[in-house]
């Protein structure tokens, strides 16, 4: 776990990689999809460009656009679409200075709200220089979008690993581009969002059948992920729903637990993250509000001292989601059933 500092600091493992997932579509895959190293992609046809996230630097947003430029040919993208506002997807946004941003309302909200916040609790990241460009273009449930020839449908699924996650589905290519809501051979992370909604997002996606998925991180994968994870959170579920009857704590309960087949996925210790959300559902219920984001880490931590929460914990309120105040109120947003 350690090299997990250097990565996120330093570098890549490898070269980011851009993955063709169908004529004109392409996903842009940051290696090796642990914290801060997530995906983007591109639709293109003939000279129509939207984009997909960006990246949590300048540079490395710099690197993606150069990237696509030269594989589309198309200097300036008309659209860039935030599948929610966590930095590693927004903090490139003001590198496409030049098109119109798109995401769900609350999307807004939060990238407002989270402003440039993670470049003071991390000081070493080579950020860039960085300017907040929220989204301007904003829906509640669906929106339709066209590249070209190219369909794309813009569907909120939230509240699932945020309170404001988007997918972007393609539905003659079947290319489902996910955002965070599904990650590839890593372990979910719900105390920011829900682990009842993360569920209700994920029959959403296997509903539409797709062919091929591009996680928020990791790589490329099949729909069987789907089933994966739906795995997962009733693994979480039901370890909440017999501890807490026990009256354990979320760290005792998650030290006890033996992970089985999801120990082997990267950031095993995020069980604590979810275990945390479970826990307020079970008691508060599904449109609870958030956990406390500092405990959960600090769970997380004394879990895995090595884990990622070792960067931020000297500093409490760093990690403190921006968005928690905004999502959950009298009515609580929340996707239509699939």
């Amino acid at each position: 776990m350690a090299s997990t500092w250097n990565k996120f600091y330093r570098g890549y493992v490898e070269e980011p990689s851009l993955v063709e997932v169908g004529d004109g579509i392409y996903a842009y895959l940051h290696h090796d999809g642990s914290w801060g190293l997530n995906n983007s992609g591109f639709v293109h046809s003939g000279h129509e460009l939207a984009v997909i996230d960006t990246a949590l630097t300048e540079d490395r947003t710099r690197l993606f656009r150069e990237a696509m430029t030269r594989r589309s040919g198309v200097e300036k993208p008309q659209v860039l679409i935030n599948t929610h506002h966590h930095s590693d997807h927004t903090f490139g946004n003001s590198v496409f200075d030049d098109a119109c941003i798109v995401a769900h309302r609350l999307c807004r909200d939060a990238v407002v709200k989270q402003g440039l916040k993670p470049t003071d609790q991390d000081p070493i990241v080579p950020w860039g220089s960085l300017k907040v460009r929220p989204p301007q273009l904003l829906f509640d449930e669906k929106l339709e979008l066209y590249v070209g020839d190219h369909r794309a449908e813009l569907i909120f699924v939230g509240p699932a690993h945020t309170s404001n996650d988007i997918v972007v589905w393609l539905p003659e290519e079947r290319v489902l581009f996910a955002g965070d809501v599904l990650f590839h051979d890593a372990t979910p992370i719900t105390h920011g969002g829900s682990t009842a909604g993360s569920v209700r997002a994920l029959n959403t996606m296997k509903a539409l059948d797709p062919r091929v998925i591009v996680p928020g991180h990791g790589t490329v994968c099949g729909p069987e992920v789907l089933d994966q994870w739906l795995g997962y959170f009733s693994f979480v579920t039901d370890t909440a729903a017999k501890t807490l009857d026990a009256g354990l704590s979320v760290l005792d309960a998650a030290r006890q637990q033996d992970l089985g087949e999801y120990a082997e996925w990267q950031h095993p210790e995020r069980f604590v993250l979810n275990l945390h959300r479970a826990y307020e559902e079970l008691k508060n219920g599904p449109e609870a509000a958030f956990v406390d984001e500092a405990a959960a880490f600090d769970d997380m931590l004394r879990l895995n001292p090595s884990s990622y929460g070792h960067r931020i914990i000297k500093d409490r309120e760093a990690y403190v989601d921006p968005c928690s105040s905004i999502e959950r109120g009298d009515a609580p947003v929340r996707a239509p059933e699939a």
